[in-house]
């Protein structure tokens, strides 16, 4: 073996003898035709992302063997795909600042306090980092959830998903035949002071059931919700559900129906107030209707449903893809583009880890910068129309 798979600090881990806590569970994932494994943190409710040699060294920390012993073992049988010693020892230490690692070594309960203290800071902190999207937790739903999930099961099958299709194609139908009636002055309807207060009412409402969506479509799988709450989305309170344990899911089209499930429940309620729209006098539930389909409908299509903006449509993009972060790592791919071939910079390191990664990366960066440029110019140019100083 090379011996640039050794590291002089190897002395310093060699003999410990690690295990993870109770609280951690371990699921196989495929990414792109890649094995992955996801480490679940129940009690802190993160996850880790891990390749299979990595994960081979984390299923022989037992506690009976020293890491020398993982090591050897690991070199045998993984022959030239083991993982350096130094990553082994950085693999440890992200286990450790994660707190999911015990081992033969008494812990030092001052340390793992501090560490805990700071994790809930910077958790609590993140929560108020962007004042326009403030989120604050309230109570456990899991019960509830648990309760009225028998009342949306039906929905939840092949049966509602085929219901669903045919309600969307009439609806559409329907638009198309009223097309005129629909648009027609539509800008001075939506801004008008009345219509804005019908629209904060009808908001909140609607993404309450959005969140709701999600949560069955944990449940849906056999995963927990145990985090409700309200977040001040730009000062409108808008509740919020904790699906992350999706991420646990195996099956891709899993994952991707629970990002999903928002903006069916939003497109469901769509094209139910269409109908209503479509047959209710001229008043108060006629225009309710109308911002129903307008929150509902268009708003979901250009923000919520859309990938090149960073809410469901994109978290659906990145499981359809298999390419966790596709956001994060398309800029970076694009500093890569920049660095490598602009520069000629030869040691730049590319973030695509499997075949066909470096496609959508460059594509989803730039088609991102230019729809959030472009959404950002007709948001304001609208609004400057109706509200000059506002826009």
């Amino acid at each position: 073996m090379d011996r640039s798979y050794f590291s002089s600090s190897w002395y310093r881990v060699a003999q410990l003898k690690p295990r993870l806590r109770s609280q951690v569970s371990i699921h196989r994932t495929i990414f792109r035709g890649q094995v992955w494994y996801v480490m679940q943190d129940r009690t802190s409710g993160r996850f880790h992302r891990f390749t299979p040699e990595a994960y081979f060294i984390i299923s022989l920390m037992t506690g009976r063997r020293t890491m020398q012993e993982v090591w050897d073992s690991a070199c045998e049988r993984l022959d030239e795909k083991v993982i350096t010693q130094d990553a082994v020892i950085r693999l440890l230490g992200q286990l450790h600042a994660s707190d999911v690692l015990f081992g033969d070594i008494p812990p030092d309960i001052e340390e793992i306090a501090d560490r805990a203290s700071k994790q809930h800071n910077r958790k609590l902190l993140s929560k108020f980092a962007n004042p326009l999207a403030i989120r604050v937790g309230l109570f456990d739903p899991d019960e509830f959830l648990n309760a009225t999930y028998p009342l949306v099961r039906p929905f939840l099958s092949w049966f509602g998903g085929v219901a669903f299709l045919v309600l969307v194609a009439y609806s559409i139908f329907l638009a198309a035949m009223n097309w005129q009636a629909l648009t027609g002055d539509v800008t001075d309807r939506v801004l008008s002071a009345e219509n804005i207060v019908l629209i904060l009412i009808a908001y909140p409402f609607i993404k309450a059931l959005h969140e709701l969506g999600h949560a069955y479509a944990v449940k849906r799988w056999g995963g927990e919700v145990h985090e409700i709450g309200v977040m001040l989305l730009v000062f409108m309170p808008v509740p919020y559900v904790d699906a992350s344990e999706s991420l646990a899911f195996r099956d891709k089209w899993q994952r991707a129906l629970v990002g999903a499930a928002g903006i069916i429940v939003e497109g469901l309620l769509a094209c139910l107030a269409l109908i209503v729209w479509l047959n209710a006098e001229p008043g108060l539930v006629r225009a309710f209707a109308f911002n129903v389909m307008l929150i509902g409908g268009i708003s979901t299509l250009l923000f919520n449903g859309n990938p090149l903006l960073r809410f469901d449509g994109y978290y659906v993009l990145s499981d359809v893809l298999e390419i966790p972060n596709l956001g994060q790592r398309a800029t970076k791919y694009l500093g890569y583009v920049v660095q490598r071939y602009l520069f000629g910079i030869e040691s730049a390191e590319t973030p695509a880890t499997a075949q066909g990664e470096e496609f959508w990366l460059f594509s989803y960066g730039v088609a991102a910068f230019f729809y959030r440029i472009g959404v950002m110019v007709a948001i304001v140019t609208l609004v400057s129309q109706r509200f000059f100083v506002v826009g």
